[in-house]
């Protein structure tokens, strides 16, 4: 069995090399820093393992909600976003994979000639990825890096969808309750003008203008309700939840503008820094530059192996063999060009996405900063001026100044300052979403699961 003997020498650099593959896997969870950041919890992904989940989630839809708590409810529980975090589950073992050996491959030929039967037994080995595990491991642990930004990227958005519509939600419940109050007055003014009419103290044309202001407030108010039955669709759906099984306490009204808006400067500098989808860029122009650089120096040894083999019954029989792939007709120039290729259209996306991030910026920072102008022109004067009127056209017909139908038409006109500014709010605290997203970064294409290069080597390498 001295053919045991002659083979220790490659195990033992099986098994050492096997020892060190799997060293430095480790990567730093993206995802659970942009959590901890977001001042969000992550749950597990284990249907079997959700009731302490779910627990929470029942506490917190228990209380009025608010942006914090909706952000908190869509994170536990929404399945697009858990779905996703699977996936990094996915990434972290390719990227164990990886960083493995190829198996050891090993035959017993049994065979019969004039002098009686003979037993050989035969090792073979990968040479190509022992030799090219380190810049395999290297590519994988980039898509690793790639995947995990992609979900902290998906992290944000969800976040950025749960409170735009939490926030388009609450206004349109707002709305529909206002615009209810002011349907029950005018329909009241409408049957008011149809009997004065017809006892002729009315004439048709002031008959009509209550009843066209009344049909209008009617429509608006359907509109409103469509809003309003759409908005909470779109929440329950971003939260995990059943409308048929969950009741969402909303808030009545949005907060009020601030009194003062933070001035913020190198807002660019601040995108450019922290911005995943630039980060992701930036990983796969590495993973990209290291798959480059494995092409070029593996050209020429692709499907390279070694093969020790000897008989059981004659020790002094042994042998040892190599083989390699001959570059005769795929010398690998393809393979590199497009490797190359590949790179520099990387290169010039992440220099278009950098501009993108410039851009987007600078738009919803001056997109906040007018909502921001408009919300408190309308909080500090619009709607206090048309208070201010309906005060004193109230002391008018209590004085029997003025009529009650004088005093509708007040009303008439304080519907859309009322809306408007309902409609100001919203926009601002969407743009303050929008800004925040601006800095973070939005969601790109799925990324692909597999590593290319090392599945090409992989395929190309044999015994």
């Amino acid at each position: 069995m001295s053919i045991i003997t002659k083979l220790s020498p490659l195990a033992a650099v099986v098994l050492l090399s096997a020892c060190a593959g799997t060293s430095g896997l480790n990567t730093t969870d993206l995802v659970q820093q942009q959590a901890v950041v977001q001042q969000v919890q992550l749950s597990a992904i284990d249907p079997a393992l959700r009731t302490e989940a779910e627990q929470e989630i029942a506490l917190l839809l228990a209380e009025p909600l608010t942006q914090q708590t909706i952000s908190r409810i869509a994170v536990l529980n929404n399945p697009d976003f858990l779905a996703a975090l699977s996936s990094l589950a996915i990434s972290k073992a390719q990227l164990t994979q990886a960083g493995l050996l190829p198996n050891p491959g090993f035959r017993v030929t049994r065979s019969r000639s004039e002098e009686g039967y003979n037993t050989e037994l035969d090792f073979s080995l990968n040479l190509f990825n022992l030799i090219f595990l380190s810049q395999n491991k290297a590519i994988a642990q980039q898509q690793a890096h790639q995947q995990q930004q992609q979900v902290a990227l998906q992290l944000m958005d969800l976040l950025t969808k749960s409170r735009s519509a939490f926030i388009e939600a609450v206004v349109a419940e707002q709305r529909f309750s206002y615009l209810q109050t002011v349907q029950e007055a005018i329909d009241a003014s409408a049957e008011l003008a149809n009997r004065m009419y017809q006892v002729g103290n009315y004439s048709e044309l002031q008959q009509a203008r209550q009843l066209k202001f009344a049909a209008e407030i009617r429509l608006q108010l359907a509109k409103t309700q469509q809003q309003q039955q759409q908005s909470r669709e779109q929440l329950y759906l971003l939260l995990g939840l059943s409308a048929s099984d969950t009741a969402l306490q909303l808030p009545a009204h949005l907060p009020a503008i601030p009194a003062t808006l933070r001035l913020q400067d190198d807002l660019e500098q601040q995108a450019l820094t922290q911005r995943l989808d630039l980060q992701q860029a930036k990983a796969k122009l590495a993973q990209l530059e290291l798959q480059l650089g494995l092409e070029k120096n593996s050209r020429f040894v692709r499907g390279l192996s070694a093969e020790v083999a000897g008989s059981v019954q004659h020790s002094a029989e042994r042998e040892l063999a190599l083989g390699v792939e001959l570059p005769l007709f795929d010398s690998g120039s393809a393979r590199i060009s497009k490797a190359e290729a590949e790179y520099v259209q990387a290169w010039w996306q992440a220099k278009s996405l950098e501009k993108k991030a410039r851009s987007e910026v600078r738009q919803a920072y001056s997109l906040q900063q007018s909502s921001y102008q408009i919300a408190r022109h309308y909080q500090e004067q619009l709607v206090p001026l048309a208070q201010k009127i309906n005060q004193q056209n109230v002391l008018r017909y209590n004085g029997m100044l003025i009529g009650v139908f004088e005093l509708i038409a007040d009303t008439q006109a304080q519907v859309e300052t009322v809306t408007g500014q309902m409609t100001a709010q919203r926009d601002f605290y969407l743009s303050e979403l929008r800004l925040q997203q601006a800095l973070w970064g939005s969601p790109s294409l799925p990324l692909s699961t597999e590593t290319d290069t090392t599945n090409s080597a992989a395929s190309a390498a044999g015994h």
